[in-house]
């Protein structure tokens, strides 16, 4: 492993001049550059609709207002809550009347730049992803039927959809709106800025010893840059890193489950490593209560695949290895996804 001295030369400048990292043959992969701006998204409607800052504004309200919810327990934001990486601190989703479900909440950073939405990619567009807890029976389980009429009676909202819409009708709130409101207010998240930023910026100082090591080992021995690359540490793909727990309790099959395709078997969204200590429990299980334990799976690749075989097995990514990483070269990984 080299020295921090030598990597300082070797990261001093702007990633566009760093060494390349180590990446599988034949992958696409992008370079770490800044968290894009305002009005940058894979989602252009929901972009559009950003540029209206009264649209962003009822938005925000909504996402923060439990009466969306049948019985007014939750909001959005009970589940994707800002200081926690707009995810929730729990290992699964609590919706209302405290149904669990079987897959932990998200965190949101990566959403304006995805195409595909949820860990198994069911929504193409926000404004499909936005609307769909609100409807599900384990989560805020409130029709749109009736929840459209709920927001209809209220005046304020009555006047917030007017204004941010400009709608003529005595009654401007329908079910389109409200999920344009909502997808205006999800594509304007943002990580906070950290460290890491300033160092991708060209501050050397930015990062500790063991912070720059755990930075090189991330883009080289332990591999991680083949699906965390980017401006949001994603490559908002999907793949199966042998976490499916095919034939026992905790099985979850993952965009197989929506698509049906044996190719999809065990699949799930590359979450953005952006603030990503602040959003644990890890994976879309919630299965690690620690990123020291989550990067210790890594090393031995996850541990062995099912030992059945057959069309309808999960298949692990290729991507997945045995890495043989020292404690100390660990340790100095942990250090770095604090700093993200």
């Amino acid at each position: 492993m080299l020295e921090a001295r030598c990597l300082r030369a070797l990261y001093k400048n702007v990633p566009v001049q760093w060494p390349a990292p180590t990446i599988d043959p034949g992958q696409s992969w992008q370079e770490w550059r800044p968290v894009p701006g305002p009005g940058s998204s894979a989602q252009p409607e929901a972009a559009e609709d950003a540029r209206n800052t009264q649209i962003v504004s009822l938005g925000a309200r909504l996402f923060f207002d439990k009466q969306l919810s049948r019985k007014k327990q939750i909001s959005c934001a009970s589940c994707h809550q800002p200081d926690k990486s707009f995810t929730d601190g729990k290992a699964s989703a609590v919706g209302e009347d405290g149904l669990m479900g079987k897959r932990r909440t998200p965190p949101l950073f990566a959403a304006p730049f995805a195409k595909d939405l949820f860990w198994d990619g069911r929504a193409r567009t926000l404004q499909e992803q936005v609307v769909g807890p609100i409807e599900n029976p384990v989560e805020m389980n409130h029709a749109l039927s009736d929840l459209i009429p709920r927001l209809q009676d209220s005046e304020d909202y009555r006047q917030a959809f007017q204004q941010a819409y400009g709608a003529s009708s005595s009654n401007p709130i329908d079910a389109e709106r409200l999920a344009r409101a909502l997808a205006a207010y999800v594509v304007t998240i943002r990580p906070a800025a950290t460290r890491f930023d300033e160092f991708i910026a060209g501050n050397t100082a930015a990062l500790n010893d063991q912070e720059l090591i755990g930075l090189h080992l991330f883009r080289t021995k332990a591999r991680c840059m083949n699906c965390h690359n980017g401006p949001m540490l994603t490559d908002n793909g999907f793949h199966n890193i042998g976490l499916s727990f095919y034939g026992r309790r905790l099985q979850d099959l993952g965009r197989f489950e929506w698509t049906r395709d044996p190719a999809d078997l065990g699949l799930f969204r590359t979450p953005s490593l952006r603030n990503v200590a602040k959003a644990g429990p890890w994976m879309h299980n919630g299965l690690f209560p620690s990123l020291d334990g989550l990067l210790r799976m890594y090393d031995v690749a996850m541990g062995p695949d099912p030992k059945e075989t057959g069309l309808l097995v999960p298949c692990k990514s290729e991507r997945i290895q045995v890495l043989n990483l020292s404690d100390e070269e660990l340790q100095a990984l942990l250090a770095f996804l604090q700093v993200l």
